[in-house]
């Protein structure tokens, strides 16, 4: 706020001459004012409960070739390996072919008059050949005699449609949704490496066709995981040519499944689960699984990922981050989360029961105490809609007691998305949602992910 102070000197200017330059003062605040509420607006899409540190590095301390070692400690370890990391060596390939590597001249002198020493160095090199085939085949035609019917013969590796073969389909997909490379990368990989002319389209066609080929493992998926146990549910954004949209994930221990969707709510939850849903859903505070939870009675597990996060921005940011009874906020309720933790060790079923009720009103005091903070209002208030569902992982502990599962699966799609921006059709996020559900399934299974799409083409 700008403070007029008038002087002798300002006494001297007419009624007129004071009125217009008050005014003009009075534009300058109000113009002020609102360049701080944008700057403010600009700087929560950063500094806020919900954007992890690593999204954060343009407005973090350079710790890098800093000698301040109290200053290190302050902002975090510098990069590079961890202190007594021991390493891992990959382990070696057994040779099946043997060269023996032999000389008849020194290549320093040239000269002839040399003889073997009779020590061996075994060196054992591991590498590949990229070899381009191709191959015609003569497709037969045939009619059955009983039904007249004209039928053309079939061979395992012809695929269906088009003029490359299950290879080249299996590692395009690899590269696109395992390896997120770009189309025309592909392209120009396949080109210039393979020795195979290919086009950015030509590659997404592929990646299509695999898409298509692959559907009904996918809608498989869409069934099973209706019988899962424990599902962890999340949800991202993903726009169709810049409009909003949304990329939903639902993991299991071993199926991950991804739903495109233009709403963030609805009834999402309930078409991918279904009605009859009896597992554990863990889950973050968006309204949407809580109406699922009440309409279909399933237990929840709130993310306690978010609520310590939230709690923790409240109590350390602004003018009052050095206020002591909002700290203590904040380490009550990692005690409480550290209680949780260990509660879950409990084999004892009973005394499981025993500390679910324990850590419930425990909960309910710390939201009497800290609901009178204008500042914690708003997280409170979260916190206290989440009711018993802080603490199902106490009674069941094989669901977590975070959602750190589901945020770990859409991050394939995060990277993809901040590389390619949008998709741009609804074919696009047909093909992507099938193949990323695939290949993070695979890879949860433990299976070799491009074997298991190439021997499924």
């Amino acid at each position: 706020m700008i403070k007029l102070k008038f002087t002798t000197m300002q006494t001297e200017k007419s009624k007129d001459e004071l009125i217009d330059e008050m005014y003009e003062l009075y534009k300058k605040n109000e113009r002020l004012k609102k360049e701080k509420e944008k700057l403010e607006r600009e700087l929560k899409k950063y500094k806020n409960a919900n954007t992890p540190s690593s999204a954060n590095n343009h407005i973090q301390t350079n710790t890098q070739n800093t000698k301040d070692k109290k200053k290190i400690n302050m902002v975090g370890r510098k990069k590079g390996k961890k202190s007594n990391h021991k390493g891992k060596t990959r382990n070696q390939d057994i040779p099946l072919d043997f060269i023996d590597v032999i000389t008849d001249f020194n290549p320093a002198t040239g000269n002839k008059n040399i003889e073997p020493t009779g020590y061996v160095e075994e060196r054992i090199i591991t590498d590949f050949e990229i070899v381009k085939t191709v191959i015609q085949y003569n497709v037969y035609e045939y009619r059955d005699l009983d039904t007249h019917e004209i039928f053309m013969a079939t061979h395992e590796n012809l695929p269906e449609k088009g003029i490359f073969g299950k290879n080249i389909l299996a590692f395009t997909g690899h590269l696109r949704y395992h390896c997120r490379v770009p189309f025309y990368r592909i392209a120009n990989t396949f080109t210039t490496v393979f020795n195979i002319s290919m086009t950015a389209p030509t590659s997404l066609e592929i990646c299509n066709r695999v898409g298509d080929k692959l559907s009904p493992i996918y809608e498989k998926l869409k069934t099973t995981i209706r019988d899962e146990r424990v599902v962890n549910a999340d949800e991202t954004g993903a726009k169709r040519n810049g409009m909003p949209g949304w990329l939903w994930g639902f993991f299991s221990l071993s199926i991950a499944l991804f739903i495109f969707n233009s709403k963030r709510g609805g009834d999402i939850v309930k078409e991918t689960l279904g009605e009859q849903f009896k597992g554990l859903l863990g889950c973050d505070g968006w309204s949407t699984y809580a109406v699922f939870s009440k309409n279909f009675g399933v237990l929840l597990q709130r993310c306690w990922a978010h609520a310590l996060r939230e709690v923790k921005h409240e109590c350390f940011s602004g003018k009052l981050r050095q206020n002591v009874q909002l700290k203590g906020a904040y380490d009550s309720l990692c005690d409480i989360f550290t209680k949780v933790k260990e509660s879950r060790k409990l084999e004892n079923k009973l005394i499981r029961k025993k500390k679910f009720d324990e850590l419930t009103l425990e909960l309910n005091q710390w939201i009497q105490m800290y609901s009178s903070y204008k500042k914690l209002k708003t997280v409170v208030k979260k916190i206290k809609n989440g009711k018993e569902f802080w603490f199902t992982c106490v009674l069941y502990p094989e669901i977590e007691p975070t959602n750190n599962r589901a945020e770990r699966g859409l991050r394939d799609w995060v990277v993809m998305r901040k590389i390619i921006g949008c998709l741009r059709s609804e074919q696009g996020e047909k093909t992507t949602q099938i193949l990323l559900s695939l290949f993070q399934t695979w890879d949860m299974q433990g299976l070799n992910q491009y074997n298991q799409l190439r021997s499924l083409l």
